[in-house]
Order: C-alpha cells, then sequence, then structure tokens
C-alpha cells in the first residue's frame, strides 16, 4: 500500500513540479519518505545500464539513450543529470506503472559515484559504464581512493563492466566482475609528458609502483605500465583509430564514425557508448551511425557570434580541475586570437572558503597564449591571484566579479570569446555578453 501511494504521490509532484522547475528530484524525495525502499520495488523489463565516473556521464549517458532511441527502442533516463538518490527515483517512478513495472526495453541512469552505494543498495543495474576516475570535489568527494571503496560496495558480482582502458584508476574497479574495455590510440594531440598538474595516477594503484607512460592523451589518461608489478593498459576490445579533430571523423573498431565535439575526451565518450551499446547487443555499425548522429546539449558546448567576435561557451565544472584543463586544451586548439572569461563561484558546502582546487588546474598553459583572463563570479579575485602565480601580467588579468558589468572588460579584449564556466552560470553571462 506504501509502494502504490508512494507512486501516487511522486507521479502527481512530478506533474505539478514540471510547471515550476521542481520535477526532477523532489518527486523522487517525497515519494521515499512515503516507502524508503522505493527503488528496490521496482519491476524492469527491460535491461538497466548505469554510467558513472569523474567527467562525461551525463554526456555518455544521453549519448546511449540516443544511440537506443534511434535505433527504435524504448528508453527511460535521467536525461538532465539529477544522479542522486532523489533523481534516480523520480526517473523510475515516473517510468513505471501504478504496478510497478517499467515496460521500457531499456533504462539508462547516470549515477553519482559518491551515492552509488545508496542506490544500488535497493537494485543493481545488468552492466555499469564507468567513463573515469579523477581528483573532484575533494571537499565533498575526498581522495579517489574513497570513492573506489564506494563503488566496490556498490557494484554487486552480477553487473558487466564496461571501463576505459586508458584510465589505470577505474579500469581496475571490482577485478573480479566480468569486463570489457573501450580505448584511444595515440593521437596528435597525445604528449609524451603530462601536461597538466593534475595527475592521479602517477604511482600504480595496485603495488605503489612506479608507472611509465607511452603517452598521455589528457592528465592521467593514456598507455601506462607499472614498472614494479607489470599492471598496464589493458586490451580495448572497442578501440578509436585515426582521429582527425579538425575533420571530427574516426574510426571504431574500422567502423567510420563522425564527431561534431571533437576534444580527445569526448572521441573516448563516443566510444563508451557504442562499446555499451554493442555489449547489450546492438550491431555495431548501427551504433556507430546513430552516435553519428548526436549532438551534444548546449549548455555544454555552443557557439555564438557576439558582434563581429566568435564566443564559445565550454563547460568548466567547478572544484573539478580536470574539466577546466580540457577547456583550456580546447582554447589552446582554437585558430588566432582569443580571450577566456572564467566563471569561478563560491562553493556552499565549504562555507564560501576553499578555493585550492584552483591550484590544481595548469592555468600556466594559457600564459602568452591568450590575449587576456576576463575573471568573474563571487571568487574572481581568486582566480585572479592564482593567474598571478603562475606567471600572467597584470595587463592580461581583468577583474569584474559583477557578471552584469563584464560586457565593457570583454569589449576592451581581442579574439574570439572563451567562455569557461558553469552549466548553472553560463545563461547569465550570454545574455550580459550578447547585448
Amino acid at each position: 500500500m506504501r509502494f502504490k501511494l508512494a507512486l501516487l504521490v511522486g507521479k502527481l509532484i512530478h506533474f505539478l513540479g514540471k510547471y515550476v522547475g521542481k520535477a526532477t528530484n523532489l518527486p523522487g524525495e517525497y515519494a521515499m519518505k512515503i516507502c524508503p525502499d522505493l527503488m528496490g520495488r521496482f519491476q524492469f523489463r527491460g535491461k538497466v545500464i548505469a554510467v558513472t565516473g569523474s567527467n562525461g556521464k551525463t554526456t555518455t549517458a544521453n549519448m546511449l539513450a540516443y544511440i537506443l532511441t534511434d535505433q527504435g527502442y524504448k528508453v527511460a533516463n535521467n536525461a538532465k543529470g539529477s544522479n542522486l538518490t532523489g533523481g534516480i527515483a523520480t526517473t523510475l517512478l515516473t517510468a513505471s506503472s501504478f504496478g510497478g513495472v517499467i515496460s521500457e526495453d531499456f533504462v539508462v541512469l547516470e549515477v553519482d559515484e559518491r551515492f552509488s552505494r545508496l542506490i544500488f543498495k535497493f537494485f543493481s543495474p545488468d552492466y555499469l559504464l564507468c567513463t573515469n576516475l579523477f581528483r573532484d570535489q575533494l571537499t565533498r568527494n575526498g581522495n579517489i581512493d574513497v570513492i573506489i571503496e564506494k563503488l566496490h560496495e556498490a557494484i554487486k558480482p552480477s553487473v558487466k563492466l564496461i571501463l576505459n582502458a586508458d584510465d589505470p584508476i577505474s579500469g581496475n574497479l571490482v577485478p573480479e566482475n566480468e569486463r570489457v574495455y573501450y580505448g584511444m590510440e595515440k593521437t596528435s594531440q597525445s604528449t609524451l609528458d603530462c601536461p597538466n598538474i593534475t595527475h592521479d595516477a602517477k604511482v600504480c594503484p595496485l603495488c605503489f609502483g612506479r608507472m611509465r607512460y607511452d603517452y598521455f592523451h589528457y592528465n592521467h589518461i593514456g598507455q601506462f605500465t607499472c614498472l614494479s608489478c607489470g599492471y598496464e593498459t589493458p586490451e580495448a576490445k572497442y578501440l578509436a583509430t585515426d582521429v582527425d579533430f579538425a575533420s571530427g571523423s574516426f574510426r571504431i573498431n574500422d567502423i567510420s564514425t563522425f564527431a561534431d565535439y571533437r576534444p580527445p575526451f569526448n572521441i573516448l565518450n563516443m566510444t563508451a557508448a557504442v562499446a555499451a551499446c554493442c555489449e547489450m547487443g546492438l550491431d555495431i555499425h548501427k551504433v556507430c551511425a546513430s552516435v553519428s548522429r548526436f549532438r551534444v546539449m548546449k549548455q555544454r558546448y555552443d557557439e555564438f557570434k557576439v558582434g563581429d567576435r566568435t564566443a564559445i561557451m565550454i563547460l568548466s565544472k567547478n572544484q573539478n580541475p580536470v574539466s577546466f584543463d580540457q577547456s583550456i586544451s580546447y582554447v589552446l586548439e582554437l585558430p588566432g586570437e582569443k580571450t577566456v572569461v572564467a566563471f569561478v563561484n563560491n562553493i556552499n558546502h565549504t562555507g564560501h572558503r576553499d578555493t585550492t582546487w584552483l591550484y590544481d588546474i595548469s592555468f600556466e598553459r594559457l600564459r602568452g597564449k591568450v590575449d587576456s583572463v576576463v575573471c568573474t563570479g563571487p571568487r574572481a579575485y581568486d582566480l585572479a591571484v592564482r593567474l598571478k602565480l603562475a606567471g600572467f601580467p597584470d595587463e592580461a588579468i581583468k577583474v569584474q566579479c559583477e557578471v552584469q558589468k563584464i560586457k565593457p572588460v570583454v569589449n576592451e579584449t581581442r579574439g574570439s570569446i572563451c567562455i569557461l564556466t558553469e552549466l548553472y552560470d553560463a545563461n547569465s553571462i550570454l545574455e550580459v555578453i550578447s547585448k
């Protein structure tokens, strides 16, 4: 009785919440107050795949859902990235009948890695795809070892894993479980040395011996070997090759594929999505055709015009150094003059005190390569101090804490405008500089 009442209340809140922007987490949260084991009572008629990892899980989960839908399957998924217990519960209850049956062919769930053990306490996916594991929101998540421990607790022996062969950390998740690997061969953007401050696998995650890398794609993602125990990049069943970043063309297992958004991490995300779909029984030729039609959400990457200048918005997650590092890499690949606009917000759960994550980002790579950096947001001066320590000259650092006043500052700069910001802050910046 409690389960049916929870479903009724959850569905009603979801219906009403759509009109006030409260339809992603709130329905599930209230439903679980009525029936705490709500998520354990659903009956799945199709397959369930979970996507987790430090970076790329929202885009990869949405790719998966797109491919499956494009191939004619019925899919339920948390497309907006509501990946905590409330969001997962909302996704399941809205997809289910009043009898608790979820009849979709596939359920694709983006799951926060820290909350995975709380979510999978109630049910277990058939497959789990892990994109990567990096230091991420250290004040919230703790060290990577903490996340690995929580994932090991969450993942049941029956779960088949789809893992990144080029990540020595996530590639060793729950070694007893069945698994397949995906990866990417050396590309024109790969480097012999790690260009980033954030490198979480300098030592072997198994024996703590010294690691040797033949090349890096980014941060600690690349081809590796432990000089002590021999742990090395496993063979990838699904491999991205012949990557042409200029045209967006590449091949997965020798099948032509196209990417509209072309950083190395997104090529890996696409390969991950293809691997997952093929492991769930789809034909690889059809899957590659579908993923080539996928377009990254404009909230994560967008291009537009500001007068006669090109502006590019790139999602750059606060407290996530690797996310910022990859945005910087994208900026450096752009031709011509450019200016960076970087928004740095307060971190609520630290009482607005923590900015240490700024010192894990390789801002030094931008020095001398951009006209200037416009620092904005509540922690604009903290970013300015970080840039000064990175060796930027005073004239290249411009500070305006209030977003509503940055347009005159941006107008003083030259070249393409590259906006690095959180998803939640992007619209306010776009509105101001587009006027």
